[in-house]
């Protein structure tokens, strides 16, 4: 089984400098330090004639799981996350340390009157049995929150006159 998450946000600029932002090291590293949990990091940065791909690790800290979820996973939840982004389309595959979870979606950003939309399409799955969609939605739900709180932090962002 898999659970399922359809996202968007709107941004007052156009798809062309939303991508340029989501994708600068500047900002992811700023975008880290803010929401990414203790050990955030931009792990590599890539570009090339497909686009840019960036590695990032991030950390959902013990006391922010479940307590059945604590045990198993005593120094919290690591993620692997990779975005690749083409043009104005991206795609997203995040793994979970030491969790058969995974996380895969894709990213698209759109145009809009008031500047763009970017949506996003995620699917959540974990291999275990009896718990697995209970854990899918904790997922989900982190997930939707997370990406709130870099929707939130890419508003701020964008204020600032040296973004």
């Amino acid at each position: 089984m898999a659970s399922r998450l359809a996202l968007q946000h709107r941004y007052p600029e156009p798809p062309e400098r939303i991508r340029e932002v989501l994708t600068d090291q500047r900002y992811l590293r700023d975008k880290l330090r803010a929401v990414g949990g203790p050990g955030a990091e931009l792990v590599s940065w890539e570009e090339d004639e497909r686009g840019v791909t960036v590695v990032l690790h991030q950390m959902v800290p013990d006391d922010a799981l479940p307590p059945f979820l604590r045990a198993a996973l005593p120094s919290g939840v690591k993620i692997r996350r990779t975005e690749t982004w083409t043009s104005f389309d991206g795609s997203v595959h995040a793994v979970v340390d030491g969790a058969p979870g995974v996380i895969t979606g894709s990213l698209r950003l759109e145009p809009d009157p008031a500047g763009c939309v970017l949506g996003a399409q995620l699917t959540a799955e974990v291999g275990v049995p009896l718990v697995g969609g209970m854990v899918e939605k904790m997922i989900t739900d982190n997930v939707a929150t997370l990406m709130e709180n870099e929707y939130q932090f890419t508003l701020e962002w964008l204020r600032k006159p040296t973004a």
